[in-house]
């Protein structure tokens, strides 16, 4: 559509250039007809003549001059200026003395400056005339020609004319046609302009993407790598502390900071997951969570990282709500929306409110969060669920926040929706099904519940782990609860020891999975090669869904993950030994 009124403004414009040019040539050429004409008027004492003349060459000097004039009035004005002249001179002087060359020009003329339309009215024009002047002749009323005795029949004037008509429709509908073709091409030109245009423009957004996706994939593998080599650190401060905590005096200062050092190494576990979580698909599986306590887990960090001239608020309505989901997708969205609220209300702060409701008879649960901000315009709010979708200035966000919200929720089996008005704020509404709480047991990958049995000291567990500290930490928990324990940095050194073991002494495999020349599954599948019942728990830092299945395909096994803490490692140790 834009191409077309792009096209019929180029197109007026051209007819514009047309008239204009022709104006100024009709000005400076009628002299050669207009001096002779002058000279036989003067003779002939046709002062008629004479003054039409001198009026019509004013008139198109005055039209070419008056630019500033609509086209389609210049146009027409110049058009019945030129039929009026035709006409008259057809009746002072005749066919022979005037020409017929007069209308000829007519249809022409508005060919060029209207189109078709023009062509077919001046065409009708001149037949009109015609057919007048034929009439007029054979009735013998036209007027004597100043030329002599010359009589003109009705023969004679529409042999001429006809001749004149002919010539009239050829050349006008010509005209017509070569600009309605210049219109059509120019017209098929801007719109392949056009497409190209929004070609090389999806191609920059396509750009744009993959280079968002290429930044995502290597923050992917960056953040991978830096959460084994974290998790590894944590698990020895982690079970360390554990360790310290059990053995210090009860409500003295030192249990005190001990248990302040544990939750702080708890927090940084979750965040190293957090991490993941934005940058790699998120494989856990949904159970019943409660969401009252990531709201509030999440509305303290929220007060910990904005301004203090934003408020955030907690209205939990349900405090004993579950939904099928994992922690970590919950605190994903109710962070990415509260951080999206507070950030609109930055510059001159606010209120966010989170805020838990049940719907109806409390088969749905209804999780909102809002804000006091400028608001969303009606424009774009049909786009920010988007992927890359942003706008805010380059480098200031990757447009990801809430398309992942969306993803999430829809895998959730949940609805969201949005309503905001502009300096309003915006309300983001979710809701989920709720579904019964789950009992608070232990469970393996299979299901299966762990639960904490005493240990006997003739159970022998091999540690295999490149890392000094995390061995130790695992060492020591395990001893302390009467088990024997080896330990070996290299895998190879473990598989040969593995080997060696005759009397098949060893109980239980304890693996990391990432180590230097064999991973944990490696390790694991090549001792069930001359061990086949030998129970396998792998640890790792950061496992894939798909190494967590290669591991569980070798029953019995159990994954988990750093860092654990004490009563984890046990649990897990305990449901592997289960027959």
């Amino acid at each position: 559509m834009s191409a077309v009124i792009n096209i019929s403004r180029s197109m007026l414009g051209i007819r514009q250039r047309i008239l204009q040019t022709t104006l100024w040539a009709t000005a400076a050429l009628v002299s050669i007809a207009y001096i002779p004409s002058v000279i036989l008027a003067y003779q002939l004492e046709i002062w008629s003549l004479l003054i039409v003349d001198n009026i019509a060459w004013a008139s198109v000097i005055a039209l070419a001059m008056a630019r500033q004039m609509s086209f389609y009035l210049r146009a027409g004005l110049f058009l019945a200026l030129w039929s009026a002249v035709g006409v008259f001179l057809l009746w002072i002087l005749g066919p022979v003395g005037a020409g017929t060359e007069w209308l000829l020009t007519v249809p022409l003329l508005s060919a060029l400056f209207f189109g078709f339309r023009g062509a077919f009215a001046g065409i009708a024009f001149a037949v009109l005339v015609v057919l007048v002047y034929g009439a007029l002749v054979a009735l013998a009323q036209s007027p004597n020609p100043v030329y002599g005795e010359l009589v003109y029949t009705v023969e004679s004037w529409f042999g001429v004319s006809g001749t004149m008509l002919f010539l009239c429709v050829l050349g006008s509908l010509t005209s017509a046609r070569v600009l309605a073709s210049l219109e059509a091409n120019m017209i098929e030109l801007e719109s392949s302009r056009q497409r190209i245009a929004e070609s090389l423009k999806e191609r920059e957004q396509l750009q744009e993407q993959l280079l968002h996706s290429q930044k995502l994939s290597a923050l992917g593998t960056m953040a991978s790598g830096i959460a084994h080599d974290f998790n590894n650190l944590l698990q020895p401060i982690l079970m360390a502390s554990e360790e310290a905590r059990e053995l210090a005096p009860p409500d003295s200062i030192q249990r005190q900071h001990l248990h302040n050092a544990i939750t702080s190494a708890e927090r940084a576990a979750h965040l190293v997951k957090r991490i993941l979580s934005f940058s790699q698909p998120h494989d856990a599986n949904a159970s019943s969570t409660p969401i009252a306590p990531v709201l509030h887990e999440a509305a303290a960090l929220l007060r910990s990282t904005m301004p203090a001239n934003i408020t955030i608020r907690e209205t939990i309505n349900a405090p004993d709500v579950f939904i099928m989901a994992t922690p970590d997708m919950l605190h994903q969205i109710i962070m990415n929306l509260g951080t999206n609220g507070c950030l609109a209300m930055k510059p001159d702060g606010g209120t966010l409110e989170l805020r838990l409701d049940l719907l109806g008879s409390g088969d749905q649960a209804l999780l909102t969060v809002s804000d006091t901000g400028p608001g969303i315009p009606p424009a774009i709010q049909h786009r920010i669920f988007e992927p890359f979708f942003t706008t805010r200035a380059t480098g200031d966000g990757t447009g990801l926040g809430l398309a992942i919200v969306h993803k999430l929720v829809s895998q959730l089996g949940g609805s969201i929706r949005v309503s905001s008005r502009p300096k309003q704020g915006a309300e983001f509404a979710l809701k989920f099904r709720t579904v019964s709480s789950a009992p608070t047991t232990l469970t393996d990958d299979d299901g299966a519940v762990i639960a904490a049995t005493d240990l006997t000291a003739a159970y022998h567990v091999l540690v295999v782990d490149d890392q000094e500290l995390v061995r130790a930490t695992i060492r020591m928990t395990l001893q302390r609860e009467g088990m024997q324990v080896l330990e070996h940095a290299s895998p190879a050194a473990a598989l040969q020891h593995l080997m060696d073991d005759s009397d098949a002494s060893i109980d239980l495999l304890i693996t990391d999975q990432t180590m230097p020349g064999m991973t944990g599954i490696q390790l694991a599948t090549q001792a069930r090669a001359f061990r086949p019942s030998l129970p396998v728990l792998l640890v790792s830092g950061n496992l894939s869904e798909t190494e967590r299945k290669a591991i569980l395909a070798l029953k019995p096994a159990v994954t988990l993950d750093k860092p654990f803490s004490r009563k984890l490692l046990l649990a897990a140790v305990d449901a592997i030994r289960r027959p």
